[in-house]
Order: C-alpha cells, then structure tokens, then sequence
C-alpha cells in the first residue's frame, strides 16, 4: 500500500468517524439558521466599521471603537449561547482533539517510533524520565 493511498483511507476514516459527522451536521443546521446567519453578517459588518475607525490612526474616535468593541461582544455572547452554537463548538473541539490524536501519532512515527506500539505521552510528560510517574 502506498503512502498516497494510506492517506486517503485515513482520510475515509475521519470521514466516517462519529465526531467528523456530528460537525458536519452542527454545522449544517449553523448554516439553516437564518437567526444565525444575521447575527453572524452583523458581527463582519461590526468588525468592518471597526477596522475602518481603527485604520485612522490617531485621529480614529476611541469613544466609536469601544462602542464597536461592546456591540461586538454583546452579539457574540448571545451567538456563543445558542443552542447550535454550543453544539457546534463541542463538536469542533472533539475533532480537534482527533487532529492533535493524528498530529502526535504522525510525529512520533517521524521520530522513528514503533507505529505498531507507540503512545502518545501523558499531557503531563516531562521527557525527563527522572521526573516520570509513568504514562502508561
């Protein structure tokens, strides 16, 4: 089996994976929520006005940036309270957890590690196997 075609079936597998799923379809119904899709066209037009006042250097009014800055945070706290979001961002968090998963694996089979046996070390490793409680 070739590395092209072991990458493609990882790449099947991700895609087939719970976690790969449940972000598709958090981020389907994100993008079926019309509610959604305003708030979230008014945070880049907030994020715009933002850009342009701050572009102007010492002339830029503080008072309108931080107004920008509060209105900003406002719409983003409610959106981030959403139940779709909330959904969403637990979703995006497993799958990165998978990407750091695959991420550290690949690594470890860079360094030469055994791929039949290697694990990816406790969070709390030193690499100082002095200080070691054991990973495993």
């Amino acid at each position: 089996m070739n590395l092209e075609k072991t990458l493609r079936e990882l790449g099947k597998e991700i895609q087939a994976d719970p976690r790969f799923k449940a972000l598709k379809e958090a981020a389907d119904a994100n993008d079926k929520d019309e509610n959604l899709q305003k708030q979230m066209q008014e945070l880049q037009l907030i994020s715009l006005k933002y850009q342009q006042e701050a572009s102007k250097g010492d002339e830029a009014d503080s008072a309108k940036i931080e107004e920008l800055q509060k209105q900003y945070q406002d719409i983003y706290n409610e959106v981030m309270k959403l139940e779709s979001m909330m959904n969403y961002s637990a979703a995006a968090a497993e799958m990165e957890q998978m990407a750091q998963y695959i991420s550290g694996m690949i690594g470890l089979f860079f360094d030469g590690q055994d791929p039949e046996t290697c694990e990816i070390p406790a969070a709390d490793c030193t690499h100082n196997c002095n200080t070691c409680g054991g990973c495993h």
